[in-house]
């Protein structure tokens, strides 16, 4: 396989916006090859992956050791993680590779929450106080010693909010960890302890980068909506574009920096979430991967706002031009806005989304449900129902459509569906019922999708 008129660039677990990433590269006359990290596609990621993009697919050859022996004999430029499932793996055979990557020796601090805080505090940086449990009387002890309501319980590894509540008392605690201590978790991991944290107070915000040599670009930062579901979990309900010339935005950037310097990562987009609380910013966690979910770049370029997935083609496609440690410009306001179902049942009718088109800042509804699709109660941050981004020159009309979208959603003008009694399945949230790509404004060449893919995130959730 020869690469003389582009980078030839393998991508592990191209899943999620694994698969913006790809299309990317295309773009930039790289060659792709997909490799998976385990036997079969994970369940929660089968439908955001399509191998027609890349030139090879080598589906999975055993081990990083055993992948070594089996990858084809070419010389390939870079390594990378398409999803959370591929980080690990991606890095390590980047490593073996003599490829470019994050420090090895920070590889725990970068997958476990637990290990990831410690490093934080280590650094001296703002951070949850925290333990790891292995039983509910680890957690209750815990709790005692802390002696301040909420608390966080969560898995150490996993998807979305999966697992993750807030806790006002110690009964919530017990719930949540006999829910998730001992069980599988969705990225198909073993929940043998679990994390318990203090809960910092304070607005949520997301932030996207891209990282070359231990350089850090800001590519895109968000405002995080939320509200607390039944059980103690979070739904994302909107995510906004940051001004990134904002006093605020200034320490929020300088602290991701510096947080994701600590945990090692120098040549990897990252997505990490943050508190601002009253003694300053604090990060929740970070993944060494493009943000998950959403990133559709018809609406993005609207707003005149390349993608994480795009900035980080263009450093793979030609590493020797140097990043800038920057930030974003935002040209228009740009919001992110998902449904939030309080009842499980069966789309019977999609008509009422027409409404959305009258909204001012209305750019494009992406990945809706046909009717006949099974939807689920929102109780985590895998989304269901499409995503809706707004764009306008006022960021007034896009509050004021954000609340009249609420408005519709509350009264269900927007989706029209019928009760139905059953136990959801595991990761319902993220595969239920066919999707159709319709939208006002979006580009034909995008794609249906089952649902609205995993790992955005949310406040004490994965990304």
């Amino acid at each position: 396989m020869a690469n003389a008129n582009g980078k030839l660039i393998l991508i592990v677990d191209g899943y999620s916006t694994g698969r913006e990433l790809v299309r990317e590269l295309n773009r930039r006359g790289a060659i792709c090859i997909h490799l998976r990290s385990t036997p079969e596609i994970p369940t929660l990621a089968a439908a955001s992956f399509d191998p027609g993009p890349y030139a090879v697919d080598l589906g999975y050859l055993g081990t990083v050791q055993q992948a070594l022996t089996r990858i084809p004999s070419v010389r390939l430029d870079a390594v990378v993680a398409g999803s959370e499932w591929g980080v690990t793996f991606a890095e390590s055979l980047a490593l073996a590779l003599g490829l470019p990557t994050n420090r090895p020796e920070t590889l725990s601090a970068r997958r476990d929450k637990f290990d990831m805080i410690q490093q934080l505090h280590a650094h001296r940086l703002h951070a949850a106080r925290q333990a790891k449990i292995r039983s509910a009387a680890d957690a209750h002890a815990w709790a005692r010693r802390h002696d301040h309501w909420p608390v966080v319980v969560k898995p150490l590894l996993s998807a979305g909010s999966d697992g993750v509540v807030i806790c006002h008392d110690h009964a919530d605690i017990h719930r949540a960890v006999y829910a998730a201590l001992f069980h599988d978790n969705l990225l198909g991991g073993f929940n043998d302890s679990l994390l318990i944290q203090s809960y910092l107070e304070g607005p949520q915000f997301i932030v996207n980068t891209v990282s070359q040599r231990g350089t850090h670009h800001v590519t895109d930062a968000w405002h995080v909506d939320y509200r607390i579901v039944r059980g103690g979990s979070m739904a994302m309900e909107s995510m906004t574009l940051l001004d990134p010339d904002a006093p605020p935005s200034h320490a929020l950037f300088d602290y991701t920096r510096r947080a994701i310097s600590a945990l090692g990562i120098e040549n990897s987009p990252a997505h990490s979430e943050l508190r601002i609380t009253e003694q300053g910013p604090a990060l929740i966690e970070t993944g060494a991967r493009l943000m998950g979910g959403m990133m559709d770049a018809p609406s993005y370029a609207v707003a005149g706002l390349p993608t994480q997935a795009s900035r980080f083609a263009d450093l793979l496609a030609a590493p020797r031009d140097p990043v800038g440690p920057g930030t974003y410009e935002r040209r228009r306001h740009l919001a992110k806005v998902f449904f939030v179902f309080g009842d499980s049942g069966r789309v019977t009718s999609t008509q009422g989304l027409r409404k959305l088109a009258s909204l001012p800042s209305f750019h494009a509804h992406y990945r809706p449900l046909a009717p006949g699709a099974r939807v689920w109660r929102t109780s985590d941050s895998l989304f269901c129902g499409g995503v809706v981004y707004l764009v306008h020159d006022d960021p007034l009309q896009i509050r004021l459509d954000i609340a009249q979208f609420r408005a519709w959603e509350a009264a269900r003008a927007l989706y029209a569906v019928e009760a139905v009694e059953a136990a959801a399945p595991a990761g319902a949230g993220a595969g239920a019922g066919a999707a159709i790509a319709v939208s006002a404004h979006a580009g034909a060449g995008d794609r249906p999708c089952v649902a609205d893919a995993a790992l955005l995130a949310i406040p004490g959730g994965s990304t």
